[in-house]
Parts: C-alpha cells; sequence; structure tokens
C-alpha cells in the first residue's frame, strides 16, 4: 500500500510537461490569401505615359510602362483626320499622360480638346502634356536613341555596335515614331518617372524596346507591302523629276489607282 502514496521530494509529472511546452517557441501565424492580396494591392499601381505625333494622316506612338520599365512603340501607321486609331490605342491602354507636340494641327487640336473636357471620364482621364517642338525634332530624337543608357546592352559594345543592334529593333525608316520615341525620352528624363528621389546622375531604367500592336489589328511594314506588290517604289526615269524622287511601279495601287488628282491618290492609298 505504500507504492500507491506519493514519492515525497518528487515534483508532478504536470509541471514538467508545462515546462516542456513552453520551451518550444510558438509559430508563427500564417496569411491568409485576402491578406496577401491586400499587400498586393498597396503596391504602387503601374503607370502608362503615352506619346504620340500626327502630321500628314500618319500617327507616331510611343510609350513607356512603368511595371516593366519598357518602351513600346508602334511604327508610323495611316489614320484618318478624326483620329480613330489614337481612340482605340487610348481606349486599349488607358495611359496617365499623353505627351504631344505644342505645335500640331487642327485635327489634333479639337481631339485633345476633346479628351481634356471629359472630366467623367471612366477610367480618369489622362493629364495632357505639351512639349515644345524642338524636343520633337528629327536629328536630336534619332541621337538621344543612340546615345541613352540602356541596361540591356552590353558596356563591351561599340558606338558602332551599339548603332546596329538598335537599328535592328527600332524602325528608324518611321520618321513619327522616331520623333516620338525621342519625345518620349525627353518627358522621361524631366519628369523622373519612377526615381524621382535619385540622384540626378540615376537614369530612367529602361530594359528594352518592343513593337505594339493593336489588339485585333494586322500590323504590315513596308517591306511587306513592296514583296506583296500592294505598293511598289520605283526610280522616277524623268531627269526633272529627280528632286521628287520616286514613282509608282507595278503594283497593285497602280492598277486600280484611276485618280485624276493627288488628293484622290493620297485617299486611295
Amino acid at each position: 500500500m505504500a507504492s500507491l502514496g506519493a514519492t515525497p521530494g518528487r515534483a508532478p509529472p504536470a509541471a514538467g510537461l508545462g515546462e516542456a511546452m513552453a520551451s518550444f517557441p510558438s509559430p508563427a501565424p500564417v496569411r491568409g490569401p485576402e491578406e496577401a492580396a491586400v499587400e498586393e494591392d498597396e503596391e504602387e499601381p503601374a503607370e502608362i505615359h503615352l506619346c504620340v505625333l500626327w502630321n500628314s494622316g500618319y500617327l507616331g506612338i510611343a510609350y513607356y510602362d512603368t511595371s516593366d520599365s519598357t518602351v513600346h512603340f508602334m511604327p508610323d501607321a495611316p489614320d484618318h483626320e478624326s483620329l480613330k486609331l489614337l481612340q482605340r490605342v487610348l481606349d486599349e491602354l488607358n495611359p496617365r499622360s499623353v505627351v504631344t507636340s505644342a505645335k500640331h494641327d487642327e485635327s489634333m487640336t479639337q481631339f485633345l480638346g476633346k479628351l481634356d473636357s471629359q472630366e467623367h471620364r471612366e477610367p480618369k482621364r489622362p493629364e495632357i502634356i505639351f512639349l515644345p517642338s524642338v524636343d520633337f525634332g528629327l536629328e536630336i530624337s534619332k541621337q538621344r536613341l543612340l546615345s541613352g543608357n540602356y541596361s540591356f546592352i552590353p558596356d563591351s559594345m561599340t558606338a558602332t555596335e551599339k548603332i546596329l543592334f538598335l537599328s535592328s529593333i527600332i524602325p528608324f525608316d518611321c520618321l513619327l515614331t522616331v520623333r516620338a520615341l525621342g519625345g518620349l525620352l525627353k518627358f522621361l528624363g524631366r519628369r523622373r518617372i519612377g526615381i524621382e528621389l535619385e540622384d540626378h546622375n540615376v537614369s530612367i531604367p529602361i530594359l528594352g524596346f518592343k513593337k505594339f500592336v493593336l489588339t485585333h489589328l494586322v500590323s504590315i511594314d513596308q517591306d511587306t507591302y513592296s514583296v506583296l506588290q500592294i505598293f511598289k517604289s520605283e526610280s522616277h526615269p524623268s531627269v526633272y523629276k529627280v528632286a521628287s524622287g520616286l514613282k509608282e511601279g507595278l503594283s497593285l495601287f497602280g492598277i486600280l489607282n484611276r485618280c485624276r488628282c493627288k488628293w484622290g491618290e493620297k485617299l486611295l492609298r
């Protein structure tokens, strides 16, 4: 019967179990999917800054996307005076700002006026920014593109190799697009998008140049037009037409063209 009594000086077994449990750290609380989604929403939303030029029935577009630090461009594309193509671009991209030249024609003035008057536009209407026309000069835009510091180009490249590499990506024969790219780089350098708190020697990060094509739209370049003989430009045989340059050769456009004036030819093209 003595074996059933408590042994003097021995602690109860429950106390030892509690001390052992206290020596282990308590597990950290696991975040649920809702809390993780809230933290993602608190991050800065991506912004698109669009630069556009319209001249003589053609549209040049370039934009910078802060989500991937990439510059996108659309080669020179024909657009009507009502700028329906530009409206499609705005509807698809929803840019934070629209940059253009302070010197533009009446069609662009009316379009930007209507865009600026849409106070209750959903999503929010973009900020319209005018830069001096000199910032969109062709030669200065080319120089700005070729002299930029890009992280995707190694430092070991020579100046000639850099020009050849960029020429394989950027269509320098699309003059409006080149001017739009130059104006976009000028705007980014002035506003310092995303690096407002950095030193002035820190440049805007550009991780690549990509071609932009609207959804449900087929893009055809000039080489494709020429190979399919839709348009075919040839040197004019007349010595008096050397200054004007080219004439239409054997092409689908030349066969179907029965217009009597230049305005009709331009509209048919």
